[in-house]
């Protein structure tokens, strides 16, 4: 699971829909998840476009206004080995449960709920809270921050080529003094390690063990020359992202980023700014609130210079 929590939801009933999609939303973002609802009527179920795509959660309706019955439809989505956690709901509740007996061998991983709001939402909220939980490890955890960050990672390079593109000559040469600054400073620092190096008395293990930023730590600073230029030159709201990126990014994804990168499996806290952090459902929610705030800043930058400059 990422940021983004996506539900395939069949109803046909457009009013009850709406209404219960605000409450669906509401449920996902107490997570510090983003709500992603892909809805669908009966008539539109194709079983070979659910293979291509991944969902975290279906909704099914009993009573569809087709000749696909709910039941039926998710047979065919099992029979397909897709075994996506589904809520079966219907206001004709004894029918649904009566329908769902007759499949033999019976389908796993199906919910039940009657179409009352209390009790569809008390459903809702216990096996989204189940789903989500249940991705709550050590090792998604790394695997989500570590794509991610390597994402951002690889766009923030796009935005500056980007930008270098776009940008006029006395503009590009802010970002040759920063890369030349940036370059002289490497110089000075990689020579001032192979010194401390050598004065070890073991070079091997200090060395194999020496720890180090390299080239986001680098772009950042080159991200610290284009925003004032894009926020007074191209006029780019400030709104779009804070003035000061670097420590914008550091601080909510970067440094978790290096920590997780070395903790080993069945620890229980990670140390963080002199903190030990415990890992639980908070710290979760916490890196996936920063991951999507991540993600939405970049995105309106990206968006930003390939539409206005």
């Amino acid at each position: 699971m990422n940021y983004i929590f996506n539900v395939l939801w069949f109803e046909d009933n457009v009013g009850w829909y709406g209404l219960e999609k605000i409450q669906l939303e509401s449920i996902v973002e107490e997570h510090c998840l983003k709500c992603n609802i892909s809805r669908k009527r009966g008539s539109d179920f194709n079983v070979t476009e659910l293979l291509h795509e991944s969902f975290d959660l279906i909704l099914m309706d009993y009573d569809l206004a087709t000749e696909q019955s709910g039941e039926k439809i998710i047979c065919d989505i099992r029979e397909e080995n897709v075994f996506t956690d589904i809520l079966f709901y219907s206001s004709q509740y004894d029918a649904m449960i009566a329908a769902i007996k007759d499949i033999s061998p019976p389908i796993d991983g199906v919910y039940y709920s009657n179409r009352k709001i209390e009790e569809f939402h008390e459903k809702l909220s216990g096996l989204i809270a189940k789903i989500v939980q249940r991705s709550e490890n050590l090792i998604n955890l790394r695997g989500f921050v570590l794509d991610n960050t390597s994402d951002f990672e690889l766009r923030t390079k796009e935005i500056l080529n980007i930008c270098w593109q776009k940008f006029s000559e006395e503009q590009q040469s802010k970002l040759v003094d920063g890369v030349n600054d940036l370059l002289n400073k490497k110089c000075r620092w990689i020579k001032k390690q192979i010194e401390v190096a050598k004065k070890q008395d073991e070079i091997f293990v200090y060395s194999n063990n020496n720890d180090h930023l390299l080239s986001i730590s680098d772009r950042l600073d080159l991200f610290q020359i284009i925003l004032p230029i894009l926020s007074s030159d191209f006029e780019m709201p400030k709104y779009i992202c804070p003035t000061n990126f670097k420590e914008f990014y550091i601080e909510s994804v970067n440094m978790y980023r290096n920590r997780l990168g070395h903790i080993k499996l069945g620890e229980k806290t990670i140390h963080i700014k002199g903190n030990d952090v415990a890992i639980n459902r908070d710290f979760h929610r916490l890196l996936r609130k920063n991951i999507a705030a991540v993600e939405e800043t970049i995105f309106k930058i990206e968006q930003y210079i390939t539409q206005n400059i």
